[in-house]
């Protein structure tokens, strides 16, 4: 990573991408921050002093891609140091109670954005023979009930980050991803007020109706996401940033970065045999909740 380099920051308007943001532009870095709202916009420019130089972009539409990486290359040249794919949608909830459009928006923010705006980005960062850094979650890693397409989401992020190594690795370009358990960030309070309004869309379209063992079953995996939001401490968000900054500064990232003690206990339980890990899960559920 050079002394100034130019960043490219997506979902810039609040938590990980507006700390990385203003973090990286109090270094001296060119960050070029994604945001969709025009308020946002405004808002890193003033909180930034004006060091940081908002880009309008909607990671789910190609046109606003194609706008802001065209902006991008007329303000920097020919060349990108740093890509931070961090835009990004959280949810919980059982699938059965997952609207489809939900799951649609979900997956086209999480998944189908990172691929467009990755794909836009590579002539840049080809250039520069620059980083991209995923944002991804240890829910890309580790597999828990109630939370199908947030997984889903995010397995498909940490699948891409492992291709994308080695595709660009003959380029220059290094790809890891960053996964972090529960951050000191307002996205699960965001995720909370989204799974209750899909609980009561499901309960007014649902048919049939749930027998009595199926609806415990999922009040149960519903309250313990609720507790998990209001109540589970989060990681600082300085060792996100410690994270993204010691992978930026090697010239050779670790695929994966870890963040956080409860992120790093839930991968240890990946080594367990599947059976026991399953059986562990749905027992701490339970418990927690009992």
């Amino acid at each position: 990573m050079r002394a100034r380099s130019s960043i490219l920051i997506t979902g810039a308007s609040s938590g990980i991408g507006h700390a990385l943001a203003l973090h990286f532009a109090q270094q001296g870095h060119l960050v070029l921050a994604g945001v969709r709202r025009r308020e946002d916009a405004q808002e890193l420019e003033s909180c930034s002093q004006g060091r940081v130089t908002p880009i309008r972009l909607d990671v789910t539409s190609a046109d606003s891609i194609n706008t802001a990486l065209a902006q991008i290359h007329a303000q920097i040249g020919g060349q990108l140091d740093v890509l931070i794919n961090n835009a990004g949608l959280a949810f919980s909830g059982p699938l059965e109670q997952t609207p489809q459009d939900e799951l649609t928006r979900l997956m086209n923010v999480n998944v189908m954005g990172t691929f467009a705006v990755t794909r836009a980005s590579l002539p840049l960062l080809r250039q520069a023979q620059g980083h991209i850094v995923n944002i991804s979650s240890i829910s890309g890693l580790f597999a828990a009930p109630g939370l199908s397409a947030y997984v889903a989401s995010k397995h498909a992020v940490e699948g891409m980050t492992a291709a994308l190594r080695m595709e660009l690795a003959p380029l220059g370009v290094k790809v890891c991803s960053i996964a972090p358990g529960k951050i000191d960030t307002p996205i699960w309070d965001k995720a909370l007020h989204a799974t209750q309004s899909m609980q009561l869309r499901h309960a007014q379209n649902a048919t049939p109706a749930f027998g009595p063992g199926q609806a415990t079953h999922y009040q149960t995996l519903n309250a313990f996401y609720q507790r998990y939001a209001q109540e589970e401490q989060g990681t600082p968000m300085s060792e996100v940033i410690k994270a993204v900054e010691k992978a930026l500064h090697s010239n050779t990232p670790k695929a994966r970065y870890i963040v956080g003690r409860n992120a790093r206990m839930r991968a240890w339980l990946n080594w367990l045999p599947t059976t026991w890990r399953e059986r562990l899960i749905l027992n701490s559920v339970a418990r927690s909740v009992g």
